[in-house]
């Protein structure tokens, strides 16, 4: 075993040595001046640390007094560790580094170092999620990188500009800075590298849905790998490769390539990268309904982390642990593990993580027949998921204001710049005068076309910006997958349907059963398919009046004027119809596809309480939680609640199923046809 790693070691060495030599030019130097073995030793320690970031940090201070002040070999030892740091998560010690950086960029006039200051703290933006001041300074950094930069300075460059603009969703930028990246990798040689560039596009291209695109490249990711030994770089592309495979729905090939990940990470000594794949693959166990072996792996997982002080690995490993023993019937153990893991994302300030966590424990909770603690769970996660959305719509409404002013300023200066051609022209007027007074009427009408002209020009332009701005307006609005209205518009439309902040109408919440389940089977282009023939049914099943809102994820929601119960009813069951009565038919597939639908009409019989649209949607939501937990591919109505005041309400609402059997509320369950499983 020692020999196996030290040989591959040695490999390492061998292959890198090119590298380290391109390193040298940085100088403009030759490299036998410039102390070759440690330029080697920093670059081998730069790929080591793909896996160890902080040992190999480490290791790099330690190396810091065998160079000399202001040489090629400090500027390379100082651009690594600072980003081996920022990986490491310690942006206090990353910063440190850019400061030093940038003193050197001041004192010595260096444009490499400076460069090299913006690239650590983008980095550090990246681990800590601000992915747009992140992005803003990796692209300064590019700008001030000198042309004459070795390919392995500039290589640093652009893979943290990819890696940042795919966090980002930027994909057709991240795929365009990679491709670049690819180029100067195999121009470099060394294996690591062009293995680890061509699995980074290809995941690239898996998020873009382009699938033989992306297992070709990561193909070549393993063959390179492979032939050079390189477990690091091999356990990645296997890693990638699982991925792909549950992209394709290939589950026995998902499997195989997740334990070979784990395998060659071993091999290699990275813990971290290790303890990422066995994770994923406790996930894969669980999904797959194998909850022992699930247990088993994330019991192995959980030590790893802890030694690594990997937070966010922490909270994987406590969260499958919790959802595997709930999902064996030990409820009470696996909700104190899921509880933990909840802590740790809330200490974190991860709203999105506990959300997501809520979600997989209503799940399991279902599941296991545990209606009430899903009901629970599912709530939580909605008022999360709440907060979520609105944080994201405050966000896109502040660059879709920001792009607006920035149109207006265009226009502004627009317009300015024809003002100074007016007044040139009106000097050139007043000279024409003086010289040429028997011309006075001409130059006049002259002028006054000129001056039309121009106003008709800035009316013209006014107009256009009039009509861009409505159409931002309006795709604001729009959700663009299924065309249908978004909250921000259904809030919108609540000013008119509930002016006195009292919602008045029949109000349907449709959820797509086992959504979850068509995306792991056929795959996230399938489930996009789903959605958009459900919004189309919908479509045809309401008129053109009734609001359908794309309420999040795969749920609908709809209001309608206030029907007669018989009517709601019979609306109802059109849209249990609709949604059930044929397979979704996507790229020569048939998916069955049932629903379940909650639904009430406001101000709700027999005490005609008035309630605001949150509480009515709240109480709508229960309901079609109900419908979920007692069977799917029905809805359930609540027809009279015995309510006088909003808290009465907000105390039915949370134990809707209770207050139905106590006489509280009277509940209309209607029932979908059978549906009978489609084959894949």
């Amino acid at each position: 075993m020692q020999l196996l790693r030290s040989s591959r070691w040695s490999r390492a060495i061998d292959h890198l040595l090119c590298a380290a030599a391109m390193a040298l030019a940085l100088a403009g130097v030759p490299a036998a001046a410039q102390a070759p073995d440690l330029m080697q030793r920093i670059a081998a320690l730069e790929h080591d640390g793909d896996s160890r970031p902080r040992q190999a940090a480490d290791t790099l201070a330690g190396l810091e007094t065998a160079t000399d002040a202001f040489s090629a070999e400090r500027l390379e030892l100082l651009a690594v560790r600072g980003l081996l740091l920022a990986m490491a998560s310690e942006p206090e010690a990353a910063e440190k580094v850019a400061q030093v950086l940038d003193d050197w960029a001041r004192t010595r006039g260096s444009a490499d170092a400076a460069a090299a200051a913006l690239l650590v703290r983008a980095r550090a933006l990246a681990q800590r999620g601000n992915l747009q001041k992140a992005d803003a300074l990796v692209t300064e950094a590019l700008t001030r990188l000198p042309a004459g930069a070795a390919p392995l300075h500039r290589l640093r460059f652009l893979r943290a500009q990819g890696k940042i603009k795919d966090d980002a969703g930027r994909i057709e930028d991240a795929a365009r800075v990679l491709h670049e990246a690819l180029a100067l990798a195999d121009q470099i040689g060394a294996p690591w590298l062009r293995a680890e560039v061509r699995t980074d596009l290809a995941y690239v291209f898996y998020e873009a849905k382009q699938l033989d695109r992306a297992k070709s490249l990561n193909a070549e990711a393993l063959e390179i790998a492979g032939n050079a030994q390189d477990y690091t770089a091999l356990s990645r592309a296997h890693n990638t490769q699982g991925i792909l495979l549950d992209g394709s729905g290939d589950r026995d090939g998902e499997r195989r390539e997740m334990q070979a990940a784990i395998a060659d990470a071993r091999r290699a000594g990275a813990k971290s990268d290790e303890a990422l794949y066995m994770a994923n693959l406790a996930d894969f166990y669980l999904k797959s309904g194998e909850y022992k072996t699930a247990l088993q792996l994330s019991e192995q997982v959980l030590p790893l982390v802890r030694e690594l002080k990997d937070v966010g690995g922490e909270t994987v490993a406590l969260a499958n642990i919790g959802l595997a023993h709930i999902s064996l019937k030990n409820t009470a153990v696996g909700q104190r593990f899921v509880d933990q893991a909840i802590a740790i994302d809330e200490g974190r300030g991860s709203v999105t993580g506990v959300s997501s966590l809520l979600e997989e424990l209503g799940q399991a909770l279902e599941k296991t027949g545990d209606a009430p603690g899903a009901v629970a769970a599912f709530h939580r996660h909605r008022r999360l998921a709440d907060e979520i959305l609105q944080r994201d719509q405050q966000k896109a409404i502040v660059e879709l204001q920001e792009r607006f002013d920035a149109e207006r300023r265009a226009k502004d200066l627009a317009l300015l710049n024809r003002e100074s051609e007016i007044k040139g022209e009106q000097l050139r007027r007043r000279d024409l005068q003086q010289r040429l007074w028997w011309l006075l009427a001409a130059t006049f009408v002259l002028s006054l076309a000129v001056l039309l002209l121009l106003y008709r020009r800035v009316r013209r332009s006014n107009r256009a910006l009039e009509s861009s701005n409505h159409q931002l307006l309006v795709q604001s609005e729009r959700d663009p997958l299924t065309g249908l209205a978004n909250r921000r518009h259904f809030q919108a439309a609540m000013k008119q349907l509930a002016a006195d902040g009292k919602l008045a109408g029949t109000v349907f919440l449709v959820d797509i059963d086992h959504f979850k389940r068509i995306n792991d089977t056929h795959g996230h282009s399938a489930g996009d398919g789903v959605l958009t023939e459900i919004a189309r049914r919908l479509r045809e099943t309401l008129r053109e009046q009734d609001l359908i809102v794309r309420w999040g994820g795969e749920e609908f929601l709809v209001i309608v004027r206030t029907l007669a119960p018989e009517q709601v009813e019979a609306l109802a069951r059109r849209m249990l119809g609709a949604m059930g009565h044929a397979p979704v038919v996507h790229e020569g597939r048939s998916i069955a596809v049932t629903g379940s639908i909650g639904y009430a009409t406001f101000p709700i019989e027999p005490t005609l309480l008035a309630v605001s649209w949150e509480r009515a949607i709240n109480l709508v939501d229960t309901a079609m939680y109900l419908a979920k937990a007692h069977g799917r591919n029905r809805a359930y109505g609540v027809r009279l609640l015995q309510a006088r005041d909003e808290s009465q309400l907000d105390a039915i609402t949370r134990s809707l199923e209770t207050a139905w059997r106590e006489g509280q509320v009277t509940l209309t369950l209607l029932e979908g046809s059978a549906v009978e499983e489609q084959a894949a």
